[in-house]
């Protein structure tokens, strides 16, 4: 019988269904002691098992544990078989039909291909000072991106990494749709779509280069690519203000705006509008912020000369540049908000980020705002997230009374606090 007749019939023999889990364990016991030796143990061992298991090693297996000893599988009574030339690593690794190597082994293996892998990334930016600056910064941050090398085949991530790289160097000078960004780095508009791995992988790392922790929500991702001139839901991302003027090229001021204000004419701006400004300001000597857009309609119809910014219950991207900006200007900033943990997490924010003061948002305007609406422990709980002073004593009585308040029912209170020294 030539040699490979044998092998194959070797490989037949030890793949039959009742030596398979031992096998396994052999396996996995190699890999710990970097040799066969050792115990091993099968518990609750079917008859097949029993039989197969009794024939190799030439006695009758009981009971509902079998302890084998490994060495006297793979070696004693392997070479006392017509298959002793052969290699029984080399077998086993032909019937479980994967490299039968130590952990050890298999780390200087993983090492060596995550260089091969680096030196192949590499050999494609050669010469690229730009490009060497964001390779480091992969390189050393190369565990947060473990999870994806490890889904791919080396070529497929091979291929992934250097489009986001290409797409990291590539980035727009002035604002473009990520879509169409996407498009032009890699002809594919949705590669950086966000169930894309790769779109994953490129916020990842846009993230570490610009000194940032990874967005958690929508909002976070929209103000990251914002920040780096790339734009998403450019046009549902809008903000409802008025009296807000805005500075165009050269610093000149926009007549749209402009002409809203003097209508005393509240006006909605998306994003996609919004980029084009460099900078806002307000007409008035204060700017108020609030939540709701009835409480909104109310000041600005009881005091047309303030200035003011709705964010409609939500602090999006687009309502975070114009209060940003007009925070620049150091006129004084006040924030209304409903009273519930959403309202005062709100709230939070904009004092915490744009020095804004709380205006109506106190412990007894709170009581005066009362509902009947209960609040749950689970979005009670949010309030451990407000971080702000002055908002500390309504966060205590909100978990005490656990009741939420709204802005509609002091609307007078805010209005008449507004009318001073406008």
């Amino acid at each position: 019988m030539t040699k490979d007749k044998i092998f194959d019939e070797c490989v037949e023999y030890f793949s039959q269904p009742g030596l398979k889990r031992a096998l396994e364990l052999i396996h996995k016991k190699y890999r710990s002691l970097g040799r066969f030796s050792g115990k091993i143990i099968l518990e609750n061992p079917s008859e097949e098992e029993k039989e197969a298991l009794s024939r190799h090693l030439r006695r009758v297996l009981r009971g509902e544990k079998v302890v084998i000893d490994v060495k006297d599988f793979a070696v004693t009574k392997f070479q006392d078989t017509k298959f002793s030339e052969l290699d029984f690593k080399t077998i086993l690794s032909a019937v479980l039909k994967k490299e039968v190597i130590t952990k050890k082994e298999e780390k200087e293996l993983e090492k060596e291909r995550v260089l091969n892998f680096f030196e192949s990334l590499s050999a494609h930016f050669d010469n690229d000072e730009n490009a060497a600056v964001v390779l480091n910064v992969f390189k050393e941050n190369f565990k947060s991106f473990e999870s994806f090398y490890k889904k791919y085949s080396q070529k497929e991530f091979l291929e992934i990494i250097k489009k986001v790289i290409e797409a990291i160097l590539k980035r727009p000078q002035t604002p473009e749709t990520l879509a169409i960004f996407a498009t032009r780095v890699t002809g594919n508009p949705h590669f950086f779509d966000d169930e894309q791995d790769a779109g994953k992988i490129f916020l990842k790392l846009l993230s570490i280069i610009n000194g940032r922790e990874f967005p958690q929500n929508a909002e976070e991702k929209s103000e990251l690519l914002f920040d780096n001139n790339i734009l998403i839901d450019e046009l549902s991302n809008w903000c409802l203000l008025y009296n807000i003027g805005g500075y165009i090229e050269n610093g000149k001021e926009d007549k749209g705006l402009k002409y809203f204000s003097n209508q005393k004419k509240p006006i909605i701006l998306p994003l996609y509008t919004i980029k084009d400004y460099r900078g806002f300001f307000a007409y008035s000597n204060k700017l108020v912020v609030v939540e709701n857009p009835a409480v909104f309609s109310a000041i600005v119809q009881r005091v047309p000369a303030i200035s003011a910014v709705c964010t409609n219950g939500h602090l999006r991207l687009s309502a975070k540049i114009i209060i940003g900006s007009i925070a620049k200007t150091n006129i004084p900033l006040l924030y209304s908000g409903d009273f519930d943990p959403e309202g005062l997490l709100i709230a939070d924010k904009v004092i915490q980020n744009f020095g804004a003061r709380p205006l109506c948002m106190d412990e007894n305007h709170y009581l005066l705002a009362l509902s009947e609406n209960k609040i749950d422990e689970r979005r009670l709980e949010m309030l451990k997230n407000v971080k702000s002073a002055q908002l500390q004593s309504v966060c205590q009585k909100m978990e005490e009374l656990q009741l939420a308040g709204y802005q509609e029912r002091i609307v007078d209170r805010i209005v008449e606090k507004l009318k001073v020294n406008i």
